[in-house]
């Protein structure tokens, strides 16, 4: 008989759809459940978006069980010359075989990251300013420049920051005409590429479009429910059903500020939030983005940072009130994922549902599209 840890290595690539409400039996049924630590254990383990650069010791990291993260590009401005630093300084750490870093390229390379107890890096980066200013009129610049980033590894990109560039509209534009006519060319050059489409901070019109145009599914790799919170950062029911409807995949993130307008938070608000995305796109389609570094961070730090940049746009979307909280402490580790399950499993979660909260629906996703 094949055991439950086999069994998961040979179907990681097609990581099935597993069908029913996703609850745990009562405690009083037969036969014995699986404890959250196996379930932990046996699970590709990915957090779908991180903010940290190439140059860090990710020992913590892989004994924490974290398998890989979707990590954007540690540059501002987001522009073309320093995307291609940022990927050169990638490059260098990658060739480093004290990183133990591992570049995922493909679904494949997330089973070996496991195997190998190697830390993955999906590399992003969460502005199309990248591509540079729009020359879709004349001649096709800007898709040359997604091919060099491609071929340099970069494998997710979402198309608007929170400004409008030469792509689309941001969710902080007061008027949303949605995807630009070179937007509409890089949707279908990444399809064509195979390359996610992530669309979290794209407006409400830019984000409907990408979904309808796209031919493979898109990513919201760190958002909210905004049913749940209004913030205008936050997505609609639609636009997450949207994206679950083509096989997308919805990344809530611990940025609380905008999952709760109460004055404190905790673990529950982002499981609230999960749930809900849950009952709207289906367990299939929800995953977890901590919009944060792969360790952890001073969360004192981060407020008073998000503070002063609500004072400067305070009333606008996105810095709707001053911020009170901005992190959850118990995923502000290495062993969030872990701590996340556990919280789901509190909540009635079977088992398959929580390793695809956990990693397994991303793995199909990058499967789906990258290949």
């Amino acid at each position: 008989m094949i055991s439950r840890r086999n069994f998961i290595k040979s179907a990681a690539l097609s990581v099935p759809i597993f069908v029913g409400y996703p609850q745990l039996p009562p405690s009083d049924s037969n036969g014995p459940q699986t404890s959250i630590e196996e379930i932990y254990a046996n699970a590709i383990t990915i957090d779908t978006l991180v903010n940290s650069g190439p140059f860090w010791s990710v020992k913590k990291a892989i004994e924490a069980g974290l398998t890989a993260s979707v990590m954007d590009l540690p540059i501002y401005p987001r522009n073309t010359a320093n995307a291609l630093k940022a990927l050169t300084d990638w490059s260098a750490s990658f060739k480093n075989p004290q990183s133990n870093l591992l570049k995922i390229l493909k679904a494949s390379d997330l089973i070996a990251a496991k195997q190998q107890k190697k830390f993955g890096v999906i590399l992003a980066c969460q502005d199309a300013s990248i591509l540079d200013a729009s020359t879709a009129s004349v001649d096709n610049y800007n898709i040359r420049n997604l091919d060099v980033f491609y071929d340099l590894g970069l494998r997710v990109l979402q198309l608007t920051h929170n400004d409008r560039n030469s792509v689309g509209d941001a969710f902080r534009e007061k008027n949303d005409t949605g995807l630009s006519r070179l937007g509409e060319i890089v949707v279908a050059a990444m399809n064509s590429l195979g390359m996610i489409i992530d669309l979290s901070h794209c407006s409400d019109k830019t984000t409907s479009d990408a979904i309808q145009l796209s031919k493979t599914p898109c990513a919201i790799t760190h958002a909210g429910c905004r049913s749940l919170n209004r913030s205008l950062r936050n997505k609609t029911d639609d636009q997450i059903k949207a994206l679950a409807d083509k096989g997308g995949v919805f990344g809530v993130y611990d940025m609380t500020l905008w999952l709760t307008d109460r004055d404190t938070t905790s673990i529950d608000d982002v499981l609230d939030h999960i749930e809900h995305a849950v009952k709207v796109g289906g367990i299939e389609h929800v995953s977890f983005g901590s919009d944060g570094p792969a360790l952890e961070l001073s969360i004192s730090a981060v407020l008073e940072g998000l503070k002063e940049y609500t004072k400067s746009n305070l009333g606008l979307p996105g810095a709707e009130k001053m911020p009170t909280h901005c992190r959850v402490p118990e995923l502000n580790t290495p062993k969030r994922l872990f701590n996340l399950a556990n919280g789901l499993a509190k909540r009635r979660y079977k088992s398959d549902a929580i390793e695809k909260i956990i990693g397994g629906n991303f793995v199909r996703l990058f499967k789906d599209v990258c290949g």
